[in-house]
């Protein structure tokens, strides 16, 4: 409908007349955003795959897998979570139950969960997505081991430390055993273990494992690099939580000399290194 009131046919339109004074300027569209292209084009290509393959085409299903995904990322989980319910009934009754797909798109849908705070159904799906994958593919699936991190992180999480702690340590087992031993996961995975243990006050067992990333990080990278430099960091962080001072002063004196000598005394690591020095 016209905003406007348009002069009937039979009525004669003045040909001085003018817009009233203080009439507003005509405002221009703002051109869209990036959020708003991503979406668009997203949603394009469901529609046009809905046209030539149909609704129910695996192609499709993964179309509106990803849109979900671009809502998640631009915090729009209320829209994520809309799809991915429907897309947990659409894969089980497309492909089965049982389809590797199927499992995914419930463990995307337990992420959306937890992120709007559904902390509950999430470890709900979790628990029910590791016992799936460990049935229908085994222990040390990938897929297996990545549904085992996130149940450990859930309960960590949701302060169930105790579970937390035992879930993640086989998590570590279980890459150590399937994993190379350089493999980034692995790493990661002893990271966890770590914050776990931290979480579930063990701090001895807490410490030993930042020990074991330093080395491991030591190890794989050299001693001249970066994320070697972060995991001595962690270390002496560590060391000052359980009251070790003198070790702590130590190795932070050292960390401050390899900071200035790999990243230069101006740089932010360098300078918040010297100030953790300063306060402890």
């Amino acid at each position: 409908m016209s905003t406007k009131n348009e002069p009937a046919a039979d009525e004669p339109v003045a040909e001085d007349a003018t817009e009233p004074q203080g009439a507003p300027a005509a405002v221009d569209e703002q051109p869209p955003s990036e959020e708003d292209k991503l979406v668009a084009q997203h949603k394009l290509t469901i529609e046009n795959s809905e046209k030539v393959r149909g609704a129910d085409h695996p192609g499709t299903l993964r179309a509106r897998s990803d849109l979900a995904t671009a809502y998640w990322k631009f915090g729009r989980y209320d829209e994520a979570i809309d799809i991915e319910e429907a897309l947990v009934e659409d894969t089980r009754r497309v492909l089965g139950p049982e389809h590797p797909e199927a499992l995914t798109a419930r463990a995307n849908l337990a992420s959306s969960y937890w992120t709007a705070g559904r902390s509950q159904e999430a470890i709900d799906i979790e628990e029910a997505v590791l016992a799936d994958a460990e049935r229908l593919l085994g222990n040390d699936h990938l897929a297996t081991l990545t549904a085992r991190s996130n149940l450990a992180f859930s309960y960590s999480s949701a302060g169930r430390t105790e579970e937390a702690v035992k879930v993640q340590e086989q998590v570590v087992a279980d890459r150590e055993r399937v994993l190379e031993p350089d493999d980034p996961d692995l790493l990661d995975a002893r990271a966890n273990l770590a914050s776990a243990y931290w979480n579930a006050d063990l701090p001895d067992n807490a410490v030993a494992a930042e020990e074991r990333v330093l080395e491991e990080v030591e190890r794989i990278n050299g001693r001249d690099d970066v994320d070697t430099l972060q995991a001595r960091s962690a270390v002496a962080s560590a060391y000052r939580r359980v009251g070790r001072k003198e070790e702590a002063a130590a190795l932070q004196d050292r960390i401050i000399a390899e900071s200035r000598r790999l990243l230069g005394s101006d740089h932010p690591a360098t300078k918040a290194a010297i100030k953790t020095r300063e306060l402890n």
